[in-house]
């Protein structure tokens, strides 16, 4: 009894932590979630999970029946703590969960079918099970780490689609359908080993079918981040371009008034009313400065408009934001356009609100005949680590710096450039080169 409790405490405790860590490298390496900043609550999560995780064996063979039900379901669904804790509250978590665990378990079935031969040595019940899904769950993790090394490599890029809690549900089904007429099949009739590799074979192809619409390349889900990316820019540009054609529109009808104005001025100062005559230049002023047309002008109306609310912006976090030089206006796609400026000034006004005291972002386009460099400094907290390209720092500093990098690297590659990353007197500098067309 003690031999069989001690066992199964130490195969739970390798599934435990196997099977944890393959959440967590789904969710930090694969899935596109935003990781929250709540330690202790995911210290919590884990804590429930490995509870619920040693409770389990003994309380479905050794407790009460009236209890069978209650572990099972907590059982199927004990990661989710851990996920709500670490990612945000989402029910579909609990159908991402119950789908990962029959997948396991019946990727183990099919293991187990294939090497039939009893390995239980007297030990306590399902211990034969528990070894072929303790072996599965460490298959799993061994695959996510390669994949994550291939990813570092720039070999093969691939991420996890996030499904509706429908679609979850429905390939649970799928899943646990194929398990349990396998079983039942295996149960009634004496298969032979080609039978048992048969059956193998064709659960194979339906987990390799279940992979294929799970993963997806790099290229689609850079598509999908994308057009998300694209919808705010855009809704500026459009709210840019609304506010300076009313500003065109008053200023025309001020210019239009402009000898009505000058009569009345000039007829102050003939009645020397000279104190009349200030106060209605003033005020005269105050209306050229009121409908003054576009912040900035770079010779590109979509970059100049989009420009001038990323400026509102930073103007609202205390942020100095200047613009120097032209940008092109027929040789680069609008779509790209936009893409490249705002992720690279979303980045600078992300760094520098974190930084105390004087914050300040340069932007510097330079347009010599095919080549548009456009450079983009902004304060930062403190220095950063670049290797490859790639910030090496805590995740609270990536995620000031490097939301949609991968983005404003994609535009420069397309055009036949790069993207340079430096740091230094805590001043981050990124600086894309393209090669436009004449």
């Amino acid at each position: 009894m003690i031999q069989n409790i001690c066992i199964m405490l130490a195969i739970y405790t390798v599934r435990g932590v196997v099977g944890l860590a393959n959440y967590w490298l789904a969710f930090e390496k694969f899935f596109v979630f935003p990781s929250l900043k709540q330690k202790k609550a995911k210290w919590i999560g884990i804590g429930v999970y490995f509870v619920i995780n040693y409770l389990y064996e003994p309380m479905i063979h050794y407790g009460p029946l009236s209890l069978y039900y209650v572990v099972l379901v907590l059982y199927l669904v004990r990661i989710v703590t851990f996920l709500w804790a670490g990612y945000g509250f989402d029910w579909t978590y609990m159908a991402l969960a119950l789908f990962y665990g029959n997948w396991i378990d019946c990727i183990s079935q099919n293991i187990q079918i294939v090497f039939m031969e009893n390995i239980s040595g007297g030990f306590y019940y399902a211990f034969e099970a528990d070894i072929f899904v303790m072996l599965t769950e460490i298959l799993v993790l061994c695959v996510l780490i390669v994949l994550v090394l291939l990813k570092r490599a720039n070999i093969l890029r691939v991420y996890f689609t996030k499904l509706t809690t429908y679609e979850y549900i429905l390939l649970f089904m799928v899943n646990m359908s194929f398990s349990l007429m396998e079983v039942r099949i295996f149960e009634l009739y004496k298969v032979t080993a080609s039978v048992r590799v048969l059956s193998a074979i064709t659960f194979i192809l339906l987990i390799s079918l279940i992979i294929h619409i799970i993963m997806v390349r790099e290229q689609n889900t850079s598509m999908n981040d994308m057009i998300g990316n694209l919808k705010e820019p855009m809704k500026q540009i459009t709210d840019s371009y609304i506010e300076m054609n009313e500003k065109n529109t008053e200023l025309r009808r001020f210019r239009h008034d402009t000898k009505n104005l000058l009569f009345a001025l000039s007829s102050l100062i003939s009645d020397k009313k000279y104190e009349q005559a200030s106060e209605y230049i003033e005020k005269m002023q105050e209306e050229i400065e009121a409908n003054k047309g576009k912040a900035f002008d770079t010779g590109n109306f979509i970059a100049d408009a989009l420009l001038e609310s990323k400026a509102k912006t930073a103007a609202q976090n205390d942020i100095i934001m200047t613009v120097e030089g032209n940008i092109p206006a027929n040789r680069i796609e609008n779509v790209n356009l936009v893409i490249l400026i705002s992720n690279l000034v979303d980045n600078a006004i992300e760094a520098a609100m974190q930084v105390e005291g004087e914050k300040k972002i340069e932007i510097q386009s330079i347009l010599k005949k095919n080549i548009w460099i456009l450079s983009v400094k902004n304060s930062c907290v403190q220095d950063v680590v670049i290797r490859e390209n790639r910030i090496e720092t805590t995740k609270e500093e990536k995620e000031s710096h490097g939301f949609g990098i991968s983005n404003i690297e994609r535009v420069a590659k397309k055009y036949g450039g790069n993207l340079k990353l430096s740091c230094e007197n805590r001043v981050f500098t990124a600086r894309a080169t393209l090669m436009l067309m004449a």
